[in-house]
């Protein structure tokens, strides 16, 4: 059952710091320009996420919508790689309820970043469950590492986490490095479908 009001929490930090902070929350409402008037919708937020991620997740593009029925596209991180692009379209019906992956430090590059992605997507008319990932944690040979193990000489020592209800992305970029670029991830939750 939907709420009238909805509450919002953010998580902490998963992964590293270093680069610069981003919120879409606040960057798709204006926030604190906007006088109060537009958020992201939160009974379905997201209507499109491409990830583009082979050792680790480097770059996020979310689309989110609006409650003024508008849209406000967000690329976090570095360039889009063709190449190691996973893009997922939500029809009218789905929400993204769940996001869980692997997070820390990483031997081979020496910081600590977001490792591994996964989407629960969810279907409200039917009850549906389809899953997207894991996105990033390959090795060397582009399978997907165990307890999120990748690369050539590159253990890492990722930590499990998962939230549910996802609103909007937060965290840390490395903007524009052609690797490495989403340092870490911060999740605003809605209640509005808890």
């Amino acid at each position: 059952m939907f709420q009238s009001q909805p509450v919002q929490i953010q998580t902490s930090n998963f992964g590293g710091a270093q680069g610069t902070l981003f919120n879409d929350n606040t960057d798709a409402s204006g926030f604190p320009n906007s006088g109060g008037n537009v958020f992201i919708d939160p009974e379905r937020p997201i209507t499109q996420i491409d990830v583009c991620g082979g050792w680790v997740v480097d770059t996020i593009k979310t689309t989110y919508r609006l409650t003024n029925g508008n849209f406000a596209t967000f690329q976090r991180g570095s360039p889009v790689n063709q190449g190691n692009l996973t893009s997922v379209q939500l029809n009218e019906n789905e929400i993204i309820s769940q996001i869980c992956g692997f997070a820390g430090y990483y031997k081979f590059y020496d910081q600590s970043l977001l490792i591994k992605l996964t989407l629960v997507i969810t279907d409200t008319s039917n009850g549906n469950v389809r899953v997207v990932g894991p996105i990033g944690g390959m090795n060397q040979n582009g399978v997907p590492g165990a307890n999120g193990q990748a690369g050539p000489n590159g253990v890492a020592d990722g930590k499990f986490f998962s939230v549910s209800n996802p609103l909007a992305l937060a965290g840390f970029e490395q903007q524009g490095k052609a690797q490495l670029g989403i340092a870490g991830i911060s999740i605003v939750k809605s209640n509005m479908v808890e």
